[in-house]
Parts: C-alpha cells; sequence; structure tokens
C-alpha cells in the first residue's frame, strides 16, 4: 500500500471524476443540495461538487486531506465547504443528503465496521438520493489484507436491494502504485432510494 501524502501528491491535479459527474446528473433537480464526500483526499470531488452548486460535507481521518481539501476552495467557495476530521467508520451518523460520494473510501473500512457504515450511508440518502463510489473486488491486489473491505458483485447487490442500481461496473487491471504493480480490482457503482 502507499503513504496518504504521496497518493495525495499523485491526485492532486486529476481531472473531474465521471463517474460522480453521472451521478450528479442523477439528482440535479433533487433538493435541498446536500452531500456527503466519505474519505475526501485531496478534495478533488469535494470541490466538483461545491462547483457543481453543492452544499458539501466532507470528512477524512487525515489532517492533511482536510487542509488539501480546504485549500483547493476559494472564499466563495468555502462557504459551501464543511470541512471534518474524522474517521467516518466511527460516527454515529450522517446528515441527511441527497448525494453521498465515496470514492476510494469504502476499501479502507474495517471489516467489523462495514455494516453499521453502509446502514448509515443508506439511511442517510434522501428519497430520490444517490450514493456513488467504488468498492474494491476480491480479487484486488490488497485482498489479503484483513483490516480492509472487499466485495464481489453479488456482494454489492445484496447491499443495494431496496435501490435501484444506476451503474454497477467491475473493471480489473495491472495498476503500478508507489509501492509496486498490484491487481486493481475495482467496481465503479451509483445506486439510488427510491423515491417515496
Amino acid at each position: 500500500m502507499t503513504s496518504w501524502n504521496a497518493f495525495y501528491e499523485r491526485t492532486e491535479t486529476r481531472a473531474p471524476s465521471p463517474l460522480l459527474s453521472c451521478a450528479m446528473d442523477h439528482v440535479r433537480g433533487l433538493q435541498p443540495r446536500h452531500a456527503i464526500d466519505l474519505g475526501c483526499g485531496s478534495g478533488n470531488e469535494a470541490w466538483q461538487l461545491i462547483q457543481g452548486g453543492w452544499q458539501v460535507l466532507a470528512i477524512d481521518k487525515e489532517p492533511e486531506a482536510i487542509a488539501r481539501t480546504i485549500r483547493k476552495c476559494s472564499m466563495a467557495e468555502a462557504r459551501r465547504l464543511t470541512a471534518e476530521v474524522a474517521d467516518f467508520e466511527h460516527l454515529a451518523h450522517f446528515p441527511s443528503s441527497a448525494l453521498i460520494h465515496a470514492g476510494l473510501a469504502l476499501p479502507f473500512c474495517r471489516p467489523n465496521r462495514f455494516p453499521n457504515l453502509w446502514c448509515q450511508i443508506r439511511n442517510a440518502l434522501v428519497p430520490g438520493g444517490v450514493f456513488v463510489g467504488h468498492f474494491f473486488g476480491l480479487r484486488h491486489g490488497w485482498g489479503s489484507e484483513e483490516l480492509m473491505s472487499f466485495h464481489s458483485v453479488d456482494d454489492i447487490r445484496r447491499l443495494s436491494e431496496g435501490f435501484e442500481i444506476v451503474l454497477l461496473r467491475e473493471s480489473e487491471l495491472s495498476m503500478v502504485i508507489d509501492s509496486g504493480a498490484v491487481n486493481w480490482h475495482r467496481i465503479n457503482v451509483i445506486v439510488r432510494k427510491p423515491h417515496q
């Protein structure tokens, strides 16, 4: 695995996330425009949401991630950002939100904490709201890491029961990162809570 600072440096100027853009399109008319960015990292997706007119709660347990996220915003944009240093897997609840983004955050949730975290995500979404994020698949190169969470496509379908699966896309490739080559088995997900 890699150090977080190296990850932040590498991703600092990354282009806007197409997956997040797609999710934002699916909640375009939903109000209020409150979003959560779990594991905000270098702040790219929080900033993308703010640029799209969202009020964003950015959460990361690394103070450097929060500092980078805040620095990314202008003074006017910062009024739409609440940034919190916290370990999201230990938070008691999330505020009601139309969109919850967890880029590469969910795999770093401990397996014994994951069911509670996922329940909180589901409960925090308003009717019509979407979750967007990435899961690591069972064949991921870090699959032996006991403190990380890995899921199959069938697992994700079960987790999404009662929600509309807008997108479920699996990919697998060899990726070179700071620590060397790793099999990168990722599942991109957008699910929508039904309108009541």
